[in-house]
């Protein structure tokens, strides 16, 4: 995940699932935040550490009890879903966190895609905290649909070239895609979640902490100097990936994140609190490959699987000749294979969440 060795070992501790979710609630329910969004965000951050995903997982648990504690993110909100067109959902947070909301939506946007082909769910008013994986996973895995999902953030990245201050959100795109299972649809579809900086935030957090570097080209410092030092970087500002072509995601995510959504562009939020959640749009996309392909859901499965099949194999020919090669979510599958017995965590990180929740 990092590109150097951490300074100094890190001491971890194993934890169990269901301690991690008990933890999430207690937490939550201690700074009077409703049911529906407490079981939402406790299930999400267990699913995160579940997956191997530690940047989403209890390491947001502190941000979210921050913003529940000052007042940012409201304790009673619960978002609001409506049609505002034949193939368009809203779901409003109305000042909550965007993981119940995006759970309202779904049920509207899968109803929309199927009768209509294609459909669209935009999230509006949401403080946003969450691995965006997990919005659109169930769709490809549950229902079918292909899904795509756009959020921006506050800003953290330079426009690339010439750029030297924070301009644009990390802002994450993901992807998900249903494969064939043995009696039906794999619980294992296709799916990436990446930022289009050359680093997540939060795994650039995460380096920072464990005192590891970050690649170069991931970041300038405060003087518009390139830097592996993760500190240096989190004081500057980030680089989009593959450079001028990065710059065009990120602006593209802005444009289907914000102005669809009326919610703020990056530069607006520049000044928010990183330690805490930010408030901005999502857009997610989905497509029922049953009424958008000749020969329905089955004739596309077909061509899914001859694309990924052939990299499978070709994948294990490079295992078996020494390479690492793997197709993208492969990592966590097999993270949430081996976390039926738990899984390990910072112990300084859990010390701190088992004290928000007591």
């Amino acid at each position: 995940r990092h590109w150097g060795l951490a300074l100094g070992a890190m001491a971890t501790v194993r934890v169990s699932l269901q301690e991690c979710e008990a933890i999430c609630r207690k937490a939550l329910q201690k700074r009077r935040l409703n049911e529906t969004a407490i079981l939402a965000i406790s299930e999400n951050i267990t699913a995160a550490e579940r997956d191997g995903c530690r940047s989403h997982g209890l390491f947001r648990l502190p941000g979210y009890c921050l913003a529940l504690e000052r007042g940012k993110a409201s304790h009673d909100a619960l978002p609001e879903v409506k049609s505002l067109a034949p193939s368009c959902v809203v779901s409003d947070a109305k000042g909550g966190f965007s993981v119940p909301a995006c759970l309202a939506g779904h049920s509207l946007l899968v109803e929309k895609a199927k009768a209509s082909g294609v459909a669209v769910l935009l999230i509006q008013r949401a403080f946003h905290f969450a691995a965006l994986w997990q919005d659109v996973e169930p769709l490809a895995a549950k229902h079918g649909l292909v899904a795509m999902a756009f959020l921006n953030s506050k800003a953290f990245v330079a426009h690339w070239p010439g750029g030297l201050h924070p301009l644009y959100g990390t802002n994450p795109m993901a992807f998900a895609c249903p494969r064939r299972g043995v009696d039906g649809l794999s619980q294992e579809p296709f799916v990436f979640d990446q930022a289009t900086s050359m680093m997540a935030r939060g795994d650039m957090t995460l380096a920072a902490r464990d005192g590891e570097t970050i690649p170069p080209n991931a970041a300038i410092d405060k003087h518009g100097q390139l830097t592996t030092d993760p500190v240096a970087g989190l004081e500057g500002a980030q680089l989009p990936m593959a450079g001028h072509k990065g710059t065009s995601l990120a602006i593209m995510v802005e444009l289907l994140a914000a102005s669809f959504t009326g919610d703020a562009f990056a530069y607006e939020a520049a000044g928010e609190d990183s330690a805490m959640p930010t408030q901005h749009g999502e857009m997610i996309i989905a497509i029922d490959p049953e009424r958008c392909t000749a020969g329905g859901r089955a004739a596309f499965l077909n061509r899914v699987e001859a694309l990924l099949q052939m990299v499978e194999a070709e994948a294990q020919a490079a295992e078996a000749a020494g390479r690492s090669m793997r197709l993208p979510s492969q990592r966590r599958w097999a993270a949430r294979r081996r976390a039926e017995d738990g899984f390990e965590i910072d112990e300084a990180l859990l010390a701190r969440c088992r004290a928000l929740a007591e």
